[in-house]
């Protein structure tokens, strides 16, 4: 009862710590382009055509995502109404009950309170959780789906259990409606190699039934769940829409999307290769010596394995590359991240201790410090304060190690040492929260909304456009194309807005009095080859852009 008690205080304070650290200043983060833009303009479409089934956007139905993410957005929106802080509570909460569920999982894997503890909080200030979490976007909530796909998942197939399997399968119905079929795909590859790989180990035990493995594999029960909770949505979208809705939905955003790159830079094979080292910040090197004294024949390290390369390895191989993409494959690195902290501490190791997690949070902080130092737009102020408490509290924690780091196997707790490194991160964040938010400014649509409302007459966007401008103001730009090294299916398929070509526009400019452009600054010189910079004049300009005004003269 007493070990209950614990288990619910200990979910209480992660949930409360992660939802207070990561909320922090999220009033203050302006929604920015081209992403989290189309979810927050998305739901607030569908609130106005009160459209619950149909994502919309720019008042026309769209097939980018399934409607879990904008089905949270939209209940807010109602609940709060319409704002930057209101659009990122979603995934805050989901970040909160993601951290909570870590520790939930690690502790039914484990029966180990203090792994459990430890887990939670790498997951909390692992650095691309961080990120995502504070971003508007489908993965934070994909993310606590699949982590219950990998937990329950692993625990029914290695104890047989039905009803793991079963609560498997329900969390992958909830990441089919999150973000496609991938969300079950993928998974039920990772399922599919580690239930071969379990009967060929077991081959020569009398009392294995592979039978029964695979009967759990595919438990009738969790697939009914799974078609109860995923299948609904995309039954009633064929029937609203019907080819339309496969064409656009399964063809454009699924798979040409894997096979057709939406950013060709970007499609280099070693891509993640360098992506999850800086993901898994600050805990990298802790990882890399963990890796090397793993025991690879151990269960547990064999499904962590698979899930990690096959996401991996199946991303490196899809031709659209996002850094959000490979998110997933953190679940078993937070783990083997926790076990090996324990590890240290458990068995007294010191040097190991400050190699591994001290200096690589004391460096991880001046990296922040120093990166912040060289861009002007950013106050170094918050940061330079978090910077002296925060290296204030790594000395504390290394004299602390000097003195006494030993915790016993019935500890109830995590050492003093790592709580301190888990404040020196929350005050980190926290600080990097505030000196952020400009360059998320600089990235919206927010910084042009006074010159747009007081406008009266025609915005054009040349080269590119700004969704958010439409979600702060409900006044919808003129994009411009003026040309792209992208695939032309994507410009067709998602470029929804009012779009134009450049000779319309130079023809438009001419005989429009009333014009006013904003030229990003990477088309600048474009612009200013045209017909168009000799009928307009500049009236002002940002580091992101210039804006040009039809000359009345």
């Amino acid at each position: 009862m007493h070990t209950q008690h614990n288990h619910v205080t200990n979910m209480i304070l992660l949930f409360l710590l992660t939802a207070i650290s990561y909320g922090f200043f999220n009033a203050h983060l302006a929604i920015t382009d081209p992403v989290e833009s189309n979810y927050v303009l998305t739901a607030k479409t569908m609130i106005e055509h009160n459209s619950w089934i149909s994502p919309m956007i720019y008042n026309q139905v769209w097939f980018d995502k399934p409607p879990l993410t904008y089905w949270a957005l939209m209940i807010c929106y109602k609940l709060f109404g319409i704002s930057d802080f209101v659009s990122r509570i979603p995934n805050t909460l989901t970040a909160a009950t993601s951290v909570t569920a870590m520790y939930y999982m690690v502790y039914r894997l484990y029966k180990n309170i203090s792994v459990a503890l430890i887990s939670a909080v790498v997951l909390m200030s692992t650095l691309l959780f961080w990120y995502i979490s504070h971003a508007v976007i489908t993965d934070g909530f994909l993310f606590l789906f699949s982590l219950g796909i990998f937990a329950y998942g692993y625990i029914g197939l290695t104890q047989q259990n039905y009803r793991a399997i079963n609560a498997a399968y329900a969390c992958a119905g909830l990441a089919v409606i999150t973000k496609g079929p991938i969300g079950l795909l993928l998974p039920g590859l990772i399922f599919m190699l580690f239930t071969i790989i379990q009967i060929i180990i077991h081959r020569e035990n009398p009392t294995y039934s592979w039978k029964r493995q695979l009967s759990i594999l595919v438990s009738p029960l969790g697939i009914l769940l799974f078609l109860a909770i995923a299948s609904p949505w995309y039954i009633a979208m064929y029937q609203l829409h019907g080819i339309d809705f496969i064409n656009g939905f399964l063809g454009l955003h699924n798979v040409d999307r894997a096979l057709i790159s939406e950013h060709p830079k970007f499609n280099v094979w070693y891509y993640y290769l360098l992506l999850m080292p800086i993901a898994l910040f600050p805990w990298t090197p802790l990882l890399i010596h963990k890796l090397r004294h793993t025991h690879w024949m151990e269960p547990f390290n064999v499904f962590s394995a698979l899930w990690f390369i096959s996401i991996v390895l199946f991303y490196s191989m899809v031709a659209t590359k996002y850094m959000t993409y490979t998110f997933l494959a953190i679940i078993p690195c937070v783990i083997w991240i926790s076990q090996h902290i324990y590890h240290l501490f458990i068995t007294n190791q010191r040097k190991a201790v400050k190699r591994y997690i001290i200096i690589p949070v004391f460096l991880y902080v001046i990296i922040f410090l120093i990166g912040t130092s060289y861009d002007k737009n950013l106050t170094i102020i918050p940061l330079g304060i978090a910077c002296i408490i925060t290296l204030s509290m790594v000395f504390i924690a290394w004299r602390t190690i000097n003195n006494d780091m030993l915790i016993t196997e019935s500890s109830l707790s995590v050492p003093r040492p790592f709580l301190y490194i888990t404040v020196i991160l929350c005050i980190i964040y926290s600080a990097i929260t505030i000196t952020v938010a400009p360059i998320l400014t600089k990235q919206s649509g927010l910084q042009y909304v006074p010159l747009v409302e007081s406008h009266r007459g025609h915005v054009y966007i040349y080269g590119s456009y700004y969704t958010s401008i439409v979600y702060y103001t409900n006044e919808v730009p003129t994009s411009v194309f003026v040309g792209s090294n992208d695939d032309p299916r994507w410009t067709k398929g998602k470029a929804l807005m009012p779009t134009i070509t450049k000779d319309e526009f130079m023809n438009r400019i001419v005989a429009d009095p009333t014009a006013l452009v904003i030229v990003p600054k990477k088309f600048k010189v474009d612009y200013e080859n045209s017909i168009a910079s000799t009928v307009t004049q500049k009236i002002g300009a940002n580091d992101s852009a210039i804006i040009y005004e039809r000359n009345k003269k």
